[in-house]
């Protein structure tokens, strides 16, 4: 599976890895799995035959997922991590896709339904780990851990995750969309790697299709580096509510604006998140 990763692609290594374990519950056989995107593809109790993993779609580009049920229908699937306009990319496919025999399927599995729209049918996420959850399969259940923790954004994230894997991201845009929702488009972010560690590490947003003029996450004050972080917000041009100096360690950033809630001692959590996302001047 690992073989099939595309350099140079739209996906990221992070939405890759979604994809490919994705596929293996699927080619695995799981049964609920199997049922949801089945329903999806509008082949209802028909068992999976086949699943491809990044295949071309000649001059469309390269597509997530195809799946073939035993009846013979295949359905594109395109996995999506983030939130966003992908319109371009999806309609790219449909005509390729509909050179197939038959009739195909579009499915979209992505954070939320707000933005799918016809041939696609629209699956979630959280659907996913409904189908895996009650798998006995530990690694099922890890995979189940990792949907809400690192692509769902669900649960408090410590200092030692937050700098080392997906999951300060994970709550970072979750907690945008929770505030914002459609309103929003929001980027993974951080600064120039200094020794393996971010001066700063979090998520760059905008509001209302405009420009991504607003920041939220974690700070390195100290030169060198050191071990503790502050949370902090930052706006390149808007005033914000509490005020706070714009931190040393990132004053090759000319944002103007910025408010912090201190140094992060204990995991950061949601209302963490929401208490410094309520100081936008909107």
């Amino acid at each position: 599976m690992l073989s099939a990763y595309r350099p140079g692609g739209p996906a990221t290594p992070f939405e890759n890895y979604c994809t490919t374990a994705l596929a293996y519950f699927l080619g695995r056989g799981q049964r609920m799995l199997g049922a949801l995107f089945a329903e999806a593809a509008g082949t209802a109790g028909e068992p999976l035959a086949l699943v491809e993993i990044q295949p071309s779609l000649g001059e469309a580009g390269i597509a997530d997922l195809i799946l073939t049920f035993e009846g013979g229908r295949r359905a594109l699937v395109e996995v999506q991590i983030e939130s966003g306009d992908h319109g371009h990319a999806l309609a790219g496919y449909i005509p390729e896709a509909n050179s197939w025999d038959g009739r195909p399927a579009f499915v979209l599995l992505g954070l939320g339904l707000d933005a799918v729209s016809p041939p696609w049918h629209g699956i979630t996420w959280l659907h996913v780990v409904e189908a895996l959850e009650d798998d006995p399969d530990p690694l099922a259940k890890e995979f189940v851990q990792f949907i809400l923790q690192d692509v769902l954004g669900l649960g408090s994230v410590p200092l030692d995750q937050a700098i080392t894997t997906n999951r300060l991201y994970a709550l970072g845009a979750a907690a945008v969309r929770r505030r914002f929702g459609e309103r929003a488009a929001y980027v993974n972010s951080a600064s120039r790697p200094i020794g393996g560690k971010y001066r700063y590490l979090g998520t760059t947003f905008g509001l209302d299709g405009g420009e991504m003029q607003y920041w939220v996450g974690i700070v390195n004050e100290a030169l060198p580096l050191s071990e503790h972080y502050h949370f902090m917000m930052a706006s390149k041009e808007a005033p914000l509510l509490t005020p706070a100096e714009h931190p040393r360690a990132t004053g090759d950033w000319k944002w103007g604006h910025w408010t912090g809630a201190g140094r992060v001692v204990r995991p950061i959590t949601r209302e963490a998140y929401e208490e410094l996302l309520a100081r936008l001047i909107k």
